[in-house]
């Protein structure tokens, strides 16, 4: 029977009924509004005499979690031995309404889940973990505005609950991240995480992604099954979304998004770069690391946002996993020994609902052949990109060998967000890349012909006689990835991703399939070093030493610092500590937008004053720990990208003339080393005046060791 009145709150209907609640739509007379009461039910005190203590507790913590995107709790109380929470009244509707109603647009699905996001990190970095996140949880305002439901709530109930039996899993089954299937006493945010990665799934198809006749047979499947390819349920659906769905989704919480903006950001960062365009029909024979074919018309626009086969290549492999399957003998465990699995059903303060209905779905096969015949490629994310168009082939050189200075042949740089390559005479210059997406972290590799570079959170290969590109690593749910660094002796790869260091082998296979934090600690490399939040590294000439870029702590303030750091010993020991600057040495700028390294001693430096990077330069000896202001042009602003020689004895960088404002234009100048300091107008190299068209271009110009 209905209610009348819970405390002094009027009862005008009920609104939903679940297996650990009730909700009525309630007035409160006092404030003179409308509000939502979701009673709990009355054997949760009877049951454990400690329960109303630890209520009241958890209760006042979750009253004080505010923010603008979760449903307010405004009061707590007891009515007949039932404890209840009051709550705003949201009369537009929830979320599972909506997905009901029809599919959404990846954009339109931003818009929703970018509005709550930040209330939950806010949540999660107060220790407060929802547990139970699902459509029906977000609830929308008479304006349509979303905001997250019971916010916490879960955690009061499934303390409780365990206490009735000495154990208990709570939760909504298809909606469960693996942990809390399996039973994991420490639930963090990334429970949630994945619980959003299928509300995402389930917004853009209409589809949950896992499917059986039973709460059990859904729980399990989070444990054991991968995850489903959404484009086999919606193949509308843009590439790309297959990577953020299997990250948001890993069954590893450490590989998932380690916030909810970052997934949300993620997801914008794809969308902002159009549409990736779907591969062409073909005939290729994909190995075990796929070519996909792109139209000339269309591989342009994807440099930006190709994504690693690991968690999308064609069919997934399903695996023999000892520890998931030990898993599911705990969850059965529970479910017919001494405890209890109890399932949620939703039950939200805005209309009566039943439970979804069980969508169909395909499981996906298990594919183990090592090369597939691809005659119509639909849903493969592609690791490598062949242009249909190859260039006419280079003549050979008039004269026998190009000119040679400091131990460097040719020059690569990067021109309005594209690469060239030019001789050190600045003659023959030559575009290598045409797709205009702003590029980074350029450097040769050992065989001469190939050029590596980062875009966005991707690093690719072009090899400048072919013009042939290939995606070699991608870490599309980094929050952070600044740095990729190849030894010089080509075996290892120094990576600073979410300011972590890893230095692993350089491993070309491996390294396509470690689009994950685990993958990547499971390459067994030399070094991952976490104390410090590490922004970039750079290669001794012998390997044994790196010089970083972290963040240091100065005075309570934040600035950018270099570290040379010995790490002969890999992670036996932490690596020893060589010398550190400016940091006691001198003055400088907080940030550090490039540093330079020539292998042994010797570095430059630059901040920023002007056009992204621009600003004075600094070169430092770390045998003397003198420094000295590098003014080559005039003793004049302002200089970027200064890099030595492969012999040390030149250097390279880009220059603007500060007396000029606006009018100036960027050049690029090859001077020695030792004329750094000497006040004296230097040449340019000779390029076209109006060569660099973009006062913020950054050149990050490369030097190739001069080839036999």
């Amino acid at each position: 029977m209905q209610p009348t009145k819970i405390g002094r709150y009027e009862i005008k209907s009920e609104l939903g009924r679940g297996g650990m609640a009730t909700v009525y739509h309630g007035y409160d007379p006092r404030f003179e509004r409308e509000v939502a009461v979701k009673v709990l039910p009355p054997e949760l005190l009877h049951s454990d005499p400690q329960f109303r203590f630890r209520f009241e507790r958890e209760a006042k913590i979750i009253a004080q979690l505010e923010h603008s995107s979760i449903v307010p709790v405004y009061d707590v109380g007891e009515e007949n031995d039932q404890p209840y929470f009051v709550m705003r009244y949201m009369s537009g509707g929830s979320l599972s309404e909506r997905i009901k109603a029809g599919l959404h647009t990846v954009e339109e699905a931003i818009k929703i889940l970018e509005k709550i996001a930040p209330g939950m990190d806010e949540a999660h970095a107060k220790g407060i973990v929802h547990r139970d996140l699902k459509p029906s949880n977000i609830l929308f305002d008479g304006k349509g505005v979303p905001y997250i439901s019971d916010f916490g709530i879960a955690k009061i109930t499934e303390a409780q609950a365990g206490g009735v039996t000495g154990s208990a899993i709570i939760g909504t089954p298809a909606y469960m991240a693996p942990e809390q299937a399996t039973g994991e006493a420490s639930i963090d945010g990334r429970a949630d995480i994945y619980a959003l990665g299928i509300i995402l799934f389930e917004m853009l198809t209409g589809k949950q992604p896992y499917q059986a006749d039973t709460p059990m047979g859904v729980a399990v499947k989070h444990i054991t099954e991968p995850v489903p390819l959404i484009l086999e349920a919606n193949p509308n659906l843009p590439l790309w979304i297959e990577m953020v769905i299997s990250t948001a989704m890993a069954k590893n919480k450490n590989d998932r998004f380690a916030t909810a903006v970052e997934m949300i950001d993620t997801l914008k960062e794809f969308v902002r770069g159009g549409d990736t365009p779907h591969p062409i029909k073909s005939n290729t024979t994909l190995k075990s690391k796929p070519a996909v074919v792109y139209d000339k018309t269309v591989s342009a626009n994807l440099y930006n946002k190709t994504i690693s086969t690991n968690s999308t290549n064609t069919k997934q492999k399903k695996s023999f996993n000892p520890l998931a399957v030990i898993g599911i003998v705990l969850v059965l465990a529970l479910f017919v020994g001494g405890g209890f699995i109890l399932f949620r059903m939703d039950s939200s303060p805005f209309g009566n609902e039943t439970p979804s209905e069980t969508p169909t779905f395909e499981a996906v096969t298990a594919t183990t052949e090592s090369e597939i015949e691809a005659t119509e490629i639909s849903a493969v994310i592609p690791t490598e990109i062949i242009l249909t168009t190859s260039p006419a082939a280079t003549e050979t050189p008039s004269t026998p060998k190009l000119p040679v200075i400091g131990g460097a042949d040719k020059i690569a740089f990067q021109r309005n967000k594209d690469i060239w390559i030019m001789n050190m005479d600045a003659s023959d210059p030559k575009q290598v890349t045409t797709d205009g997406i702003a590029k980074f972290n350029l450097q040769w590799l050992n065989d001469g012909k190939t050029l590596l570079y980062m875009t966005g959170k991707t690093v690719k290969t072009v090899d400048i006689e072919t013009l042939r590109e290939e995606v070699i690593f991608n870490y599309v749910s980094a929050e952070y990835f600044e740095s990729f660094s190849v030894s010089p002796d080509g075996t290892q790869a120094a990576i600073t991703i979410n300011r972590e260091l890893f230095v692993v082998p350089f491993d070309l296979e491996k390294l396509a399939t470690a689009s994950r934090k685990s993958a990547l600690l499971e390459m067994n490399g030399c070094l991952f070093y976490s104390d410090l939040a590490v922004k970039g590294a750079k290669w001794s000439d012998d390997g044994t030493r790196l010089a970083i870029k972290f963040i240091a702590n100065v005075n309570e303030k934040f600035a950018d610092a270099i570290r040379i750091m010995d790490i002969q010993k890999c992670s036996e020991l932490p690596p020893d500590r060589i010398d550190e600057f400016p940091i006691g040495k001198f003055n400088f700028s907080n940030e550090i937008v490039n540093f330079d390294y020539d292998g042994d001693l010797l570095f430059f430096i630059n901040n920023d004053r002007r056009n992204d990077g621009f600003g004075d330069l600094v070169f430092y000896n770390a045998f003397t720990h003198k420094f000295e202001n590098a003014v080559p042009y005039d003793n004049n602003c302002c200089y970027r990208d200064a890099v030595f020689s492969p012999d040390g004895t030149y250097v390279i960088f880009a220059f603007q003339d500060i007396r000029l404002a606006g009018e100036s234009v960027t050049k690029l100048y090859y001077i020695p080393v030792d004329s750094i300091s000497q006040k004296r107008i230097i040449e340019p190299l000779p390029l076209p005046a109006d060569f660099f068209t973009q006062s913020n271009d950054a050149p990050m110009p490369a030097l190739r060791p001069a080839q036999n």
